[in-house]
């Protein structure tokens, strides 16, 4: 197994455990090193798909009983930023999807710290949802805006990681369908895929294990921590490619 490799491997079994764990993580620690070594048009499709697959691990169905309004909020505002995403995403150049992304997660950050009680409401958080859509498409990295959009609903850390996650699996899986369907053959089907397959699974296992056991306080630090580093990662890229 060559280093590449072995540190694509790494990432994308961490990814899967914060992506359980907190709600967040795949896209943010798995997606730098995957554009990087497989270039952004192989990445993101792999990621859409691996995100998909983690996200399926990672749902407690008992949840939609519970939140269905919000999870088909959340679900609606998702699709339609697909959609519109996938419209756009033609026009649009890898260094501006990227920097856009990024400038979106700093933009989420920042409302967490700011001394706001009212929670937002149904089209706030609709809306939130729509620009989680359109980063799931560009960048494969919507998880922080729709977390953020949970936190500014009411929720606490702890069930906002786990009412994400099957908003997530609709908004990862239909976009990984539809970017099949524009552009199947950028997708790399393969040895390495299924291997990334198998190890995004076993972190996803170990993620829902520690998930009940991780203290709120450090849920919401971690959200925040890691969105920056995403912030970060995102931005660099896209000076980099301009």
């Amino acid at each position: 197994m060559s280093l590449e490799l072995s540190i694509l491997m790494l990432a994308v079994c961490l990814g899967a455990v914060l992506q359980v764990g907190i709600g967040i993580g795949f896209s943010i620690v798995a997606g730098p090193p995957m554009m990087i070594l497989l270039g952004t048009a192989t990445a993101v499709p792999a990621l859409l798909l691996l995100n998909t697959i983690v996200s399926v691990v990672a749902t407690d169905w008992r949840v939609l009983a519970v939140e269905k309004q919000t999870i088909t909020t959340g679900v609606a505002g998702c699709l339609a930023g697909v959609l519109l995403g996938l419209l756009v995403y033609p026009w649009l150049s890898e260094a501006f999807v990227l920097a856009l992304t990024g400038f979106l997660l700093l933009i989420g950050v920042l409302i967490t710290l700011l001394p706001i009680h009212t929670m937002v409401g149904t089209v706030g958080f609709a809306a939130v949802s729509g620009l989680s859509g359109l980063a799931t498409v560009w960048a494969a990295t919507p998880g922080p805006l729709m977390v953020f959009g949970l936190i500014a609903r009411g929720f606490g850390a702890k069930d906002v990681a786990v009412l994400v996650q099957p908003i997530a699996l609709v908004a990862y899986g239909t976009a990984f369908f539809l970017h099949g369907l524009s552009d199947w053959p950028s997708i790399p089907f393969g040895p390495q895929l299924w291997s990334f397959v198998g190890v995004a699974a076993v972190g996803s296992f170990l993620g829902r294990a520690v998930r009940s056991h991780l203290p709120q306080v450090f849920i919401k630090s971690a959200i925040r921590a890691i969105s920056l580093v995403a912030c970060y990662v995102l931005l660099h890229r896209a000076y980099m490619l301009a």
